[in-house]
């Protein structure tokens, strides 16, 4: 066990620097050892690393997410029908909760304590905070059955999360918990999750497979990145973040079932007025354009054309150098004797993609000439 009395305590900086710790602390050693030690105002050391800053930006996140949460949660009930009511974007964030859920505990099992944190830390930030809460606005803005369907799967994944966090951030979690059960004193989706008045004493989640859907989370990830490549567009062409837009998208197959399945978060997260989705969608000349794989995004009214000649351009070079690069790696015998099968495969659909993305790009760039 370790204890301060018999001086086998882990030493944050000697774990980062080695043990070289009085050369780290003093900006001196050796001989100037003794000077400085004679001196009124030594000069200052700095003892903390970077990489606390890290921990320090999540613990504020943590608590100030979850606080903002809670305040999502007032009028609160618990409904043991909830399961009936769930809507795409709750299947979505309990089937990424029933993943985290798996994932920490096997990294734990694994003794990978870092591994664990990323995995609890994914979840919460990238998903619970970035995306779901986002999705669930207006929901809770409009109240009814699909507010408090919304408020209990919240409470759920809330109460799941501290859990899991609970062995890396004890205090403010045990904080948070307490919180958390004035708010919200049963949690759970079909049945009441086992409570506990400490968090240090609750039971460690679970995972249900029952929520668990895969095809799900594929289809939503291709929602998150069209939106992304929608604020990107917003970005580089000076759009207001609220200011409606007209999307048309070029695609087929699942791709394209998934971003109708999926219109209405579509609608709302990207803030979109229309969207249209097919293999025929045309594009007009005032549109700016995004290409992902098999993807065409257009957006019309907000380009400067002669700019976005440029754009594609530049695109095009890119994407000749990416292809380039990948040609001279599945040339190399080294490459394919060495590298594992998975890593060639990959290496090799990369180059069916990029050359898709390469011939698209070039026919924007003729349909801007053409009409110019």
């Amino acid at each position: 066990a370790i204890s301060p009395f018999t001086g086998d305590v882990i030493d944050l900086d000697t774990a980062k620097h080695g043990h070289s710790i009085f050369t780290y602390l003093c900006p001196g050693s050796g001989k100037e050892f003794d000077v400085l030690g004679t001196m009124e105002d030594v000069p200052s050391a700095k003892l903390i690393s970077d990489r606390f800053d890290v921990g320090r930006n999540f613990c504020n996140k943590l608590w100030n997410a979850v606080r903002f949460a809670l305040m999502n949660l007032e009028g609160y009930s618990y409904d043991s029908g909830c399961s009936k009511r769930l809507q795409t974007e709750d299947r979505w964030i309990l089937s990424k909760l029933t993943g985290a859920c798996e994932e920490v505990s096997d990294h734990l099992r694994a003794y990978n304590p870092a591994a664990a944190i990323g995995s609890a830390r994914e979840f919460f930030w990238n998903e619970l905070c970035d995306w779901y809460l986002e999705a669930i606005k207006p929901r809770l803005r409009d109240g009814g059955e699909d507010a408090t369907t919304a408020q209990q799967v919240l409470a759920t994944c809330l109460d799941q999360v501290l859990r899991l966090l609970h062995p890396f951030v004890p205090f403010i979690t045990e904080e948070l918990w307490g919180s958390l059960r004035e708010f919200a004193s049963e949690r759970g989706i079909d049945q009441p999750l086992e409570d506990s008045e400490l968090l240090c004493l609750a039971r460690w989640p679970q995972p249900e497979s029952r929520f668990r859907d895969e095809e799900l989370e594929a289809s939503f990830d291709r929602c998150r990145d069209l939106i992304r490549t929608l604020r990107d567009l917003r970005a580089r062409h000076n759009v207001p973040p609220r200011q409606e837009l007209e999307v048309r998208i070029r695609t087929s197959g699942t791709t394209a079932a998934a971003f109708q399945s999926l219109e209405g978060l579509i609608l709302h997260l990207g803030v979109i007025s229309s969207i249209t989705v097919g293999p025929d969608v045309e594009r007009t000349i005032d549109s700016a354009v995004s290409v992902s794989g098999d993807v065409e995004i257009f957006v019309p009214g907000v380009i400067d054309l002669e700019k976005e000649k440029v754009r594609l351009r530049e695109q095009e070079k890119q994407t000749e150098g990416r292809l380039n690069g990948s040609h001279k790696k599945l040339a190399n015998e080294n490459f394919i004797l060495k590298a594992a099968p998975e890593v060639v495969e990959r290496e090799k659909a990369q180059v069916v993609e990029l050359e898709q993305q390469l011939v698209t790009i070039r026919s924007n760039i003729e349909a801007l000439n053409a009409d110019s």
